[in-house]
């Protein structure tokens, strides 16, 4: 799959994302996935890994394992069994980015993780030195315009505002976001290059998680 990724042109490849079930793996486990992945890739595009973990020590053994096998960058979600506050969730963030030299996308799943990044809490990470984008649920009510408006006035101009949802794409793009992180160009590459393209977008995951 990884293979056929790459050769298909993709910009990048997600592994260990939410379709991966990054969050049941060991970190044996998540190393030869991300092995694998990277070897199957033979650097012909970007790899980004997602190191979420319970711990912030973990989080920070992961990105240094993602790094030292050569990936490119960190996708980081907020994972927790209680709920974090969003000081610990800054500090997790700032620790894990200062662990590596590669560039952190922030991964904003509420679905999954039970925690909602605030317009707040996002400007305030996209200063930290090496946080270079979001990957953004689909907005309430699928107005991106708006919401992008909102966090690009809050934001430096390089840091990068995505969306999933793969329902959401083409409107996502067409609104101006940076980034399409799709799970369907998984299987289907081709096609959702074409999408991506056609809505001026570039495409910035094959999403292979």
């Amino acid at each position: 799959m990884v293979d056929r990724l790459a050769a298909s042109g993709v910009d990048s490849i997600g592994l260990l994302g939410s379709t991966g079930s990054y969050a049941y793996l060991d970190r044996t486990e998540r190393a030869r996935a991300v092995a694998a992945g990277i070897e199957a890739v033979a650097g012909r595009v970007p790899v980004i890994v997602g190191v979420g973990a319970l711990r912030t020590s973990w989080a920070v053994e992961l990105a240094r394992d993602a790094e030292r096998a050569g990936a490119s960058g960190l996708l980081l979600a907020p994972m927790s069994h209680i709920a974090l506050t969003h000081g610990e969730a800054a500090a997790h963030y700032r620790a894990v980015v200062g662990a590596t030299a590669q560039p952190l996308c922030i991964y904003n799943n509420p679905g999954t993780t039970g925690f909602t990044f605030s317009d707040a809490l996002i400007a305030d990470l996209s200063a930290v030195p090496g946080i270079a984008a979001i990957k953004m649920p689909l907005p309430a009510g699928r107005d991106y315009a708006t919401e992008l408006a909102q966090l690009r006035a809050m934001t430096p101009d390089a840091f990068a505002i995505g969306y999933s949802g793969d329902w959401g794409a083409t409107a996502s793009l067409l609104a101006g976001g940076a980034a399409w992180h799709s799970v369907v160009a998984g299987l289907l590459p081709e096609p959702a290059l074409r999408l991506t393209r056609s809505a001026g977008g570039t495409p910035r995951r094959g999403g292979s998680d």
